[in-house]
């Protein structure tokens, strides 16, 4: 498996912040954790963000995808108990893991081939962004699931704190789409 990156204005930035979040996620899982420093180690960290497998074998080289290109690619996402969840990866090690066990499974024989496409997003557009845009086009609630499969995973819920609140499952009235009003709007 080989990961080769997409055009991206975050390319090549962000390993101090990935390994500042990477020992965040750690922490959290020794009973250390702190979910505010977790967050804005998230926000501030580039991750890796695949392409859906379907498009891994595009006839496109990394390096001669460009930004318009990138655009009209798919994010790698999943759906569990409702809730569609966007994949991110604190390393590309991790992100060939995750690619190898899903093409061995028979689940993306796309990336049977061995590439695996991605860009690097850092985690601020990723839930201001990417989250609110996932959530119009499937009218799904969404989060980020991060280094899925591997040892110490991570998710972000769509809830207030975490997603922007038009989004938060929390903050929306399920049964009309909108946010309940609180007690002091009009």
């Amino acid at each position: 498996m080989k990961a080769d990156a997409a055009s991206s204005p975050t390319g090549g930035v962000g390993a101090f912040e990935r390994a500042t979040l990477a020992a965040e996620i750690h922490d959290l899982y020794d009973g250390q954790g702190d979910g505010d420093r977790l967050l804005t180690a998230f926000r501030a960290a580039a991750l890796y963000v695949p392409f859906a497998a379907g498009d891994a074998d595009s006839d496109h080289e990394s390096s001669a995808v460009d930004a318009n290109d990138a655009q009209d690619q798919v994010m790698c996402s999943g759906e569990a108990d409702g809730v569609r969840w966007l994949y991110a990866f604190t390393s590309t090690t991790e992100l060939e893991c995750f690619a190898r066990a899903r093409a061995e499974a028979g689940t993306d024989p796309g990336w049977a081939s061995g590439r695996i496409r991605y860009w690097t997003v850092l985690g601020s557009r990723l839930l201001d962004v990417a989250v609110p845009a996932a959530v119009a086009e499937s009218r799904t609630p969404a989060g980020v699931a991060v280094d899925v499969g591997a040892v110490r995973p991570l998710l972000l819920p769509p809830l207030s704190g975490v997603v922007p609140d038009q989004v938060a499952v929390d903050l929306v009235d399920r049964t009309s789409g909108t946010r309940p009003r609180s007690a002091g709007e009009a």
